[in-house]
């Protein structure tokens, strides 16, 4: 009877053999995935060359991306110069700004309420209905009371909403949040309009604290030369934080985000840490100097040229699946200057295929820059089949309501 060679084996033998097994079945369903993946808004785009040569190493950014640490391993320098980029991209007028990269947009966002929070304590977080979990999630962490203003029917927040909110607060001062580019339908909140509102409610700039969450598209309107300046992610409007994704339209291999605020609300809560030879101004104590590398060469590499041409190329394919979905008399919202098409929720099937992002029996898809014509071609002959009545997939689909 012959014994199979693998069971035969030395145990850590075995295991080896297991464990590759497992890497090669992963493997193999990130590649399958990432070619049919339209739902959420990741750059799968991105190139990791240059990248690999540094995964032998613990890159560890320590303290405040200012200051550095004892730690040999860290890139600091380069975690500055990816801030600087940023501030440059959302207009910062002179040196009073800091910025680090932290693991996510969601990260930005709760480290900028809690600054909002220690500036003006006892404040209350306002945000609209569109606005991402991740807000009012860091209200609840934070211990802030929050109100929600409503939305409109494409997804901006009701400026008139937001006057009634602020007017039943009692003049007690306000964190408000804002979006750039909500989660579902890719609306832009009016910065501008919003800013006047809260002018014209009493709230000055020492009883308020403006940020704006831009994990998507705070890397979308800059690079449109004809977005309206309401809309634009700009400090020099009186905003006092922005936050970005990196592994969204930047293009990074793993999660991570960036945060630009104003300097004196991080010197209000930074603390000394004699061991690192550093101010405590983050929120992770540990930051993955891996994605600082990975965000430093997407920006260096492509540079403003090329994501101004990434930006030109994802609006106009996502016009062109609305268009063709409308032309099917589909339902389709999409908002200006948008890469967010929203659409009736097809079957489970292709919804699993595509990895659309579902909510209240709507979906969206994302164009992004790996977004591009084959897949769309592909998906609307499955979308309109289904659209039809009888999916390609094999299922028999119920015509859906239209959206409003």
């Amino acid at each position: 009877m012959s014994v199979h060679p693998i069971s035969a084996a030395h145990p850590r033998q075995r295991a080896a053999a297991g464990s590759n097994g497992t890497l090669d079945r992963i493997e193999r369903r990130m590649r399958t995935a990432r070619e049919t993946h339209m739902g959420y808004p990741y750059n799968l785009a991105f190139a990791v060359d240059g990248l690999a040569r540094f995964g032998g190493y613990l890159i560890n950014n320590l303290g405040d991306p200012y200051a550095g640490s004892h730690y040999g391993g860290e890139v600091c320098d380069l975690e500055r110069e990816v801030v600087a980029w940023f501030e440059r991209l959302w207009e910062c007028d002179g040196d009073a700004f800091w910025g680090s990269v932290g693991a996510s947009g969601t990260e930005g966002n709760l480290w900028a309420l809690y600054l909002g929070r220690e500036a003006l304590p006892g404040a209350v977080l306002v945000h609209s209905d569109d606005a991402h979990y991740s807000i009012p999630k860091a209200g609840r962490i934070l211990g802030m009371e929050t109100r929600a203003a409503r939305a409109s029917a494409d997804g901006a927040i009701l400026l008139s909403d937001l006057a009634a909110v602020l007017a039943s607060l009692g003049g007690r001062p306000v964190v408000l949040a804002l979006t750039c580019g909500t989660t579902m339908k890719g609306a832009h909140d009016d910065i501008a309009g919003a800013i006047r509102t809260l002018d014209a409610a009493g709230y000055g700039r020492d009883r308020r604290f403006v940020h704006v969450d831009g994990a998507l598209n705070a890397m979308v309107v800059p690079f449109v030369g004809s977005a309206p300046l309401a809309i634009r992610p700009s400090f020099r409007m009186a905003i006092d934080s922005i936050s970005t994704s990196g592994h969204k339209m930047v293009g990074t291999p793993m999660p991570c985000g960036v945060l630009v605020t104003r300097r004196p609300h991080v010197e209000r809560v930074a603390s000394a840490v004699s061991y690192l030879r550093s101010n405590d101004t983050t929120l992770m104590g540990s930051r993955n100097g891996h994605a600082v590398l990975a965000i430093w060469t997407r920006l260096t590499r492509h540079g403003v040229k090329g994501f101004t041409a990434d930006v030109a190329g994802c609006l106009a394919r996502a016009e062109w699946l609305a268009e063709e979905l409308r032309s099917m008399m589909v339902p389709v919202l999409r908002n200006p200057l948008s890469l967010t098409v929203v659409f009736p929720a097809p079957s489970e099937a292709i919804v699993r295929r595509y990895q659309l992002a579902c909510h209240r029996g709507q979906a969206h898809a994302v164009v992004m820059p790996s977004v591009g014509e084959a897949v769309i071609d592909r998906f609307l002959t499955d979308y309109l089949a289904w659209w039809r009545g009888v999916s390609p997939l094999g299922e028999i689909a119920a015509r859906p309501a239209l959206m409003m």
